[in-house]
């Protein structure tokens, strides 16, 4: 029966960067055939089909020491006489069969879950961590856990409110995240603020703006919503909003420059006018 090639991922995610070694067994442009080589029931441990370029390769073990994938390139020349140890490189996109997908229990431990996750979220292929981790929800229905990790990857892709729903329903039992939740829901009024803008609607995205300030007390909120105010020609509340600002962030000397700027009263134009001109009858003779 065929196992979980859980090994290959303790290894590879363990050792990160570092060379580790598998032994090549055969290659062939016939995927079936290779396939069939496993499912015949050999005993070679981590044994696996990957895909480089149009070649199908069959290969087996991960091992840190090179001394290791020996032993296991002695035992696999019985059947496979060209067998030799070499350097591996460990790409989960590249293994074609067995699949490294969580379908049933028996194949698939929680460990090896979270570690592929980890996996995927390092390499930034947030698609296919979702994935994961909403059939490890379903594995695993009361893990915190996964559905922490999910709850991540969802807002890390932008879907908000579905990430907001996981984290409400977790900071019940784990109240530190509250400050998570926080975050995914300023990111949400944030995209509506952007949203209204693009419309025209730029006096309620302000209205959203200043809400949102009074709460957080954010620099980049604050600072946003003076551009916004500025550019409505709303000065005297850009004006209060800037010295809220210089009082919070004294640092920051563009912010007072420009509320400087602001409250500078504009100098008067002398105009000069003409000298009037006399009338006939106002001449004196």
């Amino acid at each position: 029966m065929l196992r979980v090639i859980s090994l290959l991922l303790l290894v590879a995610i363990t050792f990160g960067e570092e060379t580790y070694y598998c032994v090549q067994l055969a290659t062939s442009k016939n995927f079936d055939a290779l396939k069939q080589l496993i499912l015949k029931g050999s005993r070679l441990p981590d044994i696996r089909v990957e895909k480089i370029g149009s070649a199908y390769v069959l290969r087996a073990g991960f091992f840190k020491k090179i001394e290791n994938a020996k032993r296991l390139e002695a035992r696999a020349k019985d059947m496979f006489p060209d067998a030799f140890t070499r350097k591996c490189d460990f790409l989960p996109e590249r293994i074609v069969f067995p699949k490294l997908k969580p379908r049933r229990t028996k194949f698939f431990t929680y460990d090896l879950g979270m570690r592929l996750g980890r996996l995927y979220i390092k390499k930034k292929d947030f698609e296919k961590a979702e994935e994961l981790y909403r059939e490890m929800a379903r594995l695993f229905p009361d893990s915190r856990e996964v559905k922490l990790q999910l709850a991540r990857v969802l807002f890390w892709q932008g879907k908000y409110e579905e990430a907001l729903k996981i984290y409400r329903e977790l900071e019940r039992f784990n109240p530190d995240l509250a400050d998570e939740r926080r975050r995914v829901e300023v990111k949400m009024i944030l995209e509506k603020v952007e949203r209204l803008e693009k419309e025209g609607r730029v006096d309620e995205a302000i209205e959203l703006l200043k809400k949102l300030y009074e709460e957080e007390k954010n620099y980049q909120i604050g600072v946003r919503l003076s551009k916004l105010l500025l550019k409505q020609g709303r000065k005297k509340e850009t004006v209060s909003l800037l010295e809220d600002l210089v009082r919070l962030y004294p640092e920051d000397t563009s912010l007072r420059e420009l509320l400087v700027k602001l409250k500078k009263k504009p100098v008067a134009k002398t105009v000069k006018r003409k000298p009037a001109v006399k009338k006939k009858s106002d001449v004196v003779i």
